[in-house]
């Protein structure tokens, strides 16, 4: 069975999704592109060689020539064209972060049912992601007491004044775009752990003066400086979880660091052992004791595209009628965590889930 595949957005990030549709040739055929900007998906039609496009996101969801949706626009619309797709009767991968708030995110779950939705939890399909899972499932780093995320960048606001910068559209800034990333990903290592109490602070120290914001290159730009720019530029949080296990969390898109001195980083502790790596790295690098030594263990990996991957989970899951771990749960577990670190900075104190 191939799958029909629509894909809602045709920018950036759809492009993404395109390419890894067609590294998935045998199993999945985009039949239908769909986006608001006409012109943007009847270039990606040609591109790509699919052979309907729309301006109108309803004419691919009411489509018989299309068995699953992704969506892959700006995060105020990933909820709204969710729910459209399930209430249609298909099957939906949601571009991370699933909604705007925990609410959002439960009012697509209650919709789906027996359908399959799936989180583009992207990272969770790394082959240092899948490998450190492997060890740490294997039970050779013990007992897990915490994780260290961090994902830096010292002048990487996205299309500044766009709707990345615009809250109403976005969310939010680097934790909403980021943080998600490596919440999750600390959290699928260290396995189903309940959060129970959230410190965090976000600042906008960049961000709140954009005609004098320096920086050497711009994605998702070029800058709009008649536009709008109220979000944070930098997030910092302590996340507690039940039986005592922590979390950091640093995610920046701005700050006064040289570039790559702090490293993009996921490191899960464990009283056996310790697992780390960089995010988009090729190294894993476990920590543990043999023998009466401390030893260093770099396995060698399978190496994989991440979207691929994820391209090709997902099919499998609408063909099996396969729930993906990456689910909609996953998705509002790390969306409450978000929500209250926002909550949090806003009040100026640690909050509770």
């Amino acid at each position: 069975m191939t799958l029909k595949l629509g894909i809602i957005g045709a920018g950036g990030i759809g492009q993404v999704h395109l390419q890894a549709a067609a590294d998935n040739s045998e199993t999945v055929s985009v039949t239908w592109i769909a986006d608001v900007n006409a012109e943007s998906s009847e270039k990606a039609a040609k591109k790509f060689n699919i052979p309907n496009h729309a301006g109108d996101p309803q004419e691919l969801i009411d489509s018989s020539d299309v068995d699953a949706v992704i969506v892959a626009v700006p995060n105020k619309f990933h909820a709204p064209l969710a729910k459209a797709v399930l209430a249609a009767g298909k099957d939906v991968l949601i571009e991370k972060p699933m909604a705007m708030n925990t609410a959002q995110c439960q009012e697509v779950i209650d919709l789906a049912q027996d359908r399959i939705l799936q989180i583009g939890l992207v990272h969770r399909y790394s082959s240092v992601a899948t490998t450190a899972k492997q060890f740490i499932e294997a039970g050779r780093l013990g007992d897990i007491y915490h994780a260290k995320t961090n994902i830096y960048r010292r002048r990487g606001i996205p299309g500044l004044g766009g709707w990345f910068t615009t809250k109403d559209v976005s969310g939010g800034g680097p934790l909403i775009d980021l943080g998600v990333h490596i919440m999750d990903l600390a959290m699928f290592l260290m396995g189903d752990l309940k959060p129970v109490r959230v410190s965090g602070k976000v600042y906008a120290n960049f961000t709140k003066d954009m005609k004098n914001y320096l920086y050497e290159n711009m994605w998702a730009g070029p800058p709009r400086l008649d536009g709008t720019c109220d979000v944070e530029d930098s997030a910092h949080a302590l996340i507690r979880f039940e039986h005592g296990v922590t979390m950091e969390v640093n995610a920046t898109w701005a700050g006064n660091f040289p570039e790559g001195s702090l490293p993009n980083i996921i490191g899960v502790f464990g009283n056996k052992g310790g697992a780390t790596f960089q995010i988009g790295g090729d190294r894993v690098q476990i920590a543990t004791e043999e023998d009466g030594h401390n030893v260093d263990i770099e396995p060698l990996l399978r190496k994989t595209n991440p979207f691929t991957e994820q391209m090709r989970v997902f099919a499998h899951n609408v063909k099996t009628r396969t729930q993906p771990h990456a689910n909609g749960e996953a998705g509002k577990r790390v969306q409450s965590l978000i929500d209250a670190i926002y909550q949090s900075s806003e009040l100026d104190r640690e909050v509770e889930l």
